[in-house]
């Protein structure tokens, strides 16, 4: 079988192929030295020039078998066996850290995501299988004060009892707020101030309603009352405001 010995324009290093090799590439081919890609034919080396470099006492040329395996297709689009391997590879270790990112982002920034509808159903599928917490709907501006007033414990010496009613005017469920008193003197310098926890008002004086529901319904109001040490009598001024 005849061989065509060619020579790569970049290396300069030598190979012999087939008929066969050259045509299922084409007569394109990669260089098994520095992997520059030439076509054979343009770069085909005569049985003169070959001889001549013989003389030169070089190596016996290797056989390009390797370098093709339809490496090169007639539109130069085929990929070799090995690179599918190599893509794939590739496109898996993208994929695993783009589900990571994507991990890390909805476990950090699930409060935020949990408050937008359109990432809200989707969350609440990632949580069930990662074990993170979808916050409920919450909005702060749509919780109002009705009616707030403190004044002192009949039962408890030297406590004050808060009394207010929340109403939600959201059009969805929001859980209790916090609830942040401030208390000041006559000329309106802070004495004191206290934020309470919903699960602390709520086991104070309203616990058949901490056991119903830990939310407010849309459209409904919720009275809420608690005690608290009483800050003093310089503190004849107060103010509530609810907080997230």
């Amino acid at each position: 079988m005849s061989q065509l010995t060619t020579g790569c324009p970049n290396c300069a290093t030598n190979f012999r192929l087939t008929p066969e090799q050259l045509e299922a590439a084409g007569g394109v081919v990669r260089c098994g030295n520095c992997m520059a890609v030439f076509n054979a034919r343009d770069h085909k080396i005569t049985a003169q020039s070959e001889h001549s470099e013989k003389s030169e006492i070089m190596p016996k040329l290797p056989v390009m078998t390797e370098l093709l395996h339809c490496e090169f297709g007639p539109q130069q689009a085929t990929i070799t066996a090995k690179k599918p391997g190599r893509i794939f590879l590739k496109l898996a270790v993208i994929l695993v850290g783009a589900i990571l990112l994507t991990a890390q982002y909805s476990y950090f920034f699930s409060r935020e995501l949990s408050q937008t509808e359109a990432y809200r159903k989707a969350l609440i599928q990632f949580c069930n299988y990662s074990g993170c917490k979808v916050e409920p709907f919450r909005d702060i501006n749509k919780l109002a004060v009705r009616q707030f007033a403190i004044h002192s414990d009949p039962n408890q010496p030297g406590a004050l009892t808060v009394d207010l009613t929340i109403e939600n005017l959201a059009p969805f469920d929001q859980p209790y707020p916090k609830i942040a008193l401030q208390f000041s003197d006559m000329e309106n310098q802070l004495v004191a101030e206290r934020i309470f926890l919903a699960e602390q008002y709520l086991q104070d004086g309203t616990e058949r309603l901490a056991a119903e529901s830990n939310s407010i319904p849309k459209g409904k109001q919720r009275r809420v009352n608690f005690s608290l040490v009483d800050p003093g009598t310089t503190a004849i001024n107060y103010s509530v405001e609810l907080k997230e």
